[in-house]
C-alpha cells in the first residue's frame, strides 16, 4: 500500500484511539485522580493534606479525598435530585471532613445534625496538630461524628496554596464567629447559630467528647 492510501487510514486509527476527556470531582480518592489524570508534574504533602500539581491546575486532597479542584480539571457535578432538600439528603456526609460552609448548613437542615467548624492552621499550628492527632483522628471521635456531626475544616495554611474563594470564605467565617486563635472549634446549628465552642484540651477524646455532648 502506498503512502497516499496509508495516511488517511493512520489518521482514522489515531482518531479512534483518542483518549476520552478526563476530569476530577470533589470526593474522589487519590487513586481515582491518578487514574483520571495520570501522575502529576509535582506533589506536595503536609500532614493529611496533599496537593497534586498538573499542567491544567491543582488538585487538593485532605484525608485521602479530593476537597478542591481547579476549574480546568473539574468534572461536571452529579445530576441533582428533583428538589434541593432531596439533594441535601443525598449529599449529607456525617463524619466526613469537607470545606464548604454553605453546603454543610444545607446538609444539616436535611439531616438534623450539628455542624462542627474546625478553625485551624494545619501546616504551622502546633496545638492544631495535637488536637487533630489526639482527638479528631481517634476512633471514639470518628464514631461520634459519624452519627452526629457534619465536619467542616476551615484552614489557614502558610505553606501550601489555597484558592481565593476558599480563603475568602474562611476569613469571613473567622470574623463572623470572632475567632482569635487556633485551634478553635465552633459548633453551630443548621442556621449557623453558635451553640458553643471548644479548643485543645489534654486527655484525649474523652474530655473533649464530654464537653461536646453538653453542647
Amino acid at each position: 500500500m502506498n503512502a497516499a492510501r496509508l495516511f488517511p487510514l493512520l489518521v482514522l486509527a489515531l482518531g479512534l484511539f483518542t483518549p476520552a476527556a478526563r476530569a476530577v470531582t470533589v470526593g474522589q480518592t487519590q487513586d481515582e485522580v491518578l487514574k483520571e489524570l495520570g501522575q502529576p508534574a509535582s506533589r506536595m504533602a503536609l500532614g493529611d493534606v496533599v496537593v497534586l500539581n498538573y499542567e491544567g491546575g491543582r488538585v487538593r486532597l485532605e484525608g485521602g479525598k479530593v476537597v478542591e479542584v481547579d476549574p480546568k480539571l473539574r468534572g461536571k457535578p452529579a445530576a441533582q435530585s428533583s428538589t434541593p432538600s432531596e439533594q441535601a439528603v443525598v449529599t449529607a456526609r456525617l463524619g466526613v471532613w469537607q470545606v464548604d460552609y454553605a453546603s454543610a448548613l444545607k446538609q444539616a437542615q436535611a439531616s438534623k445534625a450539628k455542624v462542627f467548624l474546625f478553625f485551624t492552621g494545619s501546616d504551622w499550628c502546633g496545638w492544631c496538630k495535637r488536637l487533630e492527632a489526639e482527638v479528631l483522628a481517634t476512633k471514639p471521635f470518628k464514631e461520634f461524628a459519624a452519627e452526629n456531626l457534619i465536619l467542616v475544616k476551615l484552614d489557614f495554611p502558610r505553606g501550601y496554596p489555597q484558592s481565593p474563594v476558599l480563603r475568602e470564605q474562611n476569613e469571613r467565617l473567622a470574623r463572623r464567629y470572632g475567632v482569635e486563635g487556633y485551634p478553635t472549634v465552633v459548633v453551630v446549628n443548621e442556621r449557623g447559630k453558635e451553640l458553643g465552642r471548644l479548643g485543645y484540651q489534654p486527655g484525649g477524646p474523652g474530655p473533649f467528647l464530654r464537653q461536646l455532648r453538653k453542647l
